[in-house]
């Protein structure tokens, strides 16, 4: 649990920053999660009376709430390469094969021995084959969407919603489930209470790549990663 706790913290904080932005960049949305929030907390209330928190289970009831965390896990990947190396002679089989310069179809790949190979979760996590023509887009209602193809089964990445952000396999990360459930709760506790909106400085925000993709001003990297939000208390109607 001490790994989970220690290794963890950045990773969902830096998640959470980039939920609170996206957030920020399209009120409308940061309006529809509050609205669902706040019907699921009057819900709680009416069963368990004032003193009634979100469990575990109502926080995985909420759509709204999971489909922007999830959009952005896979919009904003905090690792954004993961790198292996094969400890035995193997192949890997292509998800879509590919034609070589001589015009032969080619469905795996031979990994010797020792071969290093890195991962692109950025790229994974935008391939419109798997999430749709607007992959390059934040865009929640995706995992709505019973029409798109977003979500579904791909052989041995089926850990959480079918993106590569917590790996997959033996190797996958040990906190995922803890990381999933962490950030759901920021999130409520954050719009339930609070309205965040951009800044003039939070409008020049880049993603830079350190161990981690976290945040930056354009102009500022010497400063290190910034996130630099309006934040203001959030009235609740009597």
């Amino acid at each position: 649990m001490r790994a989970i706790f220690v290794a963890g913290h950045e990773t969902t904080a830096n998640s959470a920053g980039w939920a609170l932005l996206e957030l920020c960049r399209h009120p409308e949305m940061q309006d529809r999660l509050r609205k669902e929030i706040r019907a699921k907390e009057r819900e709680i209330q009416a069963r368990h009376g004032e003193a009634g928190g979100f469990s575990a289970m109502d926080l995985e009831s909420m759509g709204y709430l999971n489909a922007v965390l999830k959009e952005t896990l896979r919009f904003h990947p905090v690792s954004y390469t993961l790198s292996r190396e094969a400890g035995a002679d193997d192949c890997i089989p292509l998800y879509k094969p590919i034609i070589s310069t001589r015009g032969e179809q080619i469905t795996e790949i031979p990994v010797p021995k020792g071969t290093k190979v890195m991962i692109s979760v950025a790229a994974y996590n935008r391939t419109k084959e798997i999430f749709g023509e607007d992959a390059h887009s934040f865009n929640p209602d995706r995992w709505l969407n019973s029409n798109q193809k977003t979500g579904q089964r791909i052989p041995g990445l089926n850990l959480y919603a079918n993106l590569a952000t917590f790996s997959a396999g033996v190797r996958s990360c040990i906190g995922w489930r803890f990381a999933v459930f962490e950030a759901q709760c920021f999130l409520v506790e954050l719009i339930n209470n609070f309205e965040f909106s951009l800044t003039q400085e939070s409008e020049s925000v880049r993603r830079e790549p350190y161990l981690a993709m976290l945040p930056t001003i354009e102009g500022e990297l010497d400063k290190g990663p910034q996130l630099i939000l309006k934040v203001s208390v959030s009235e609740k109607e009597e």
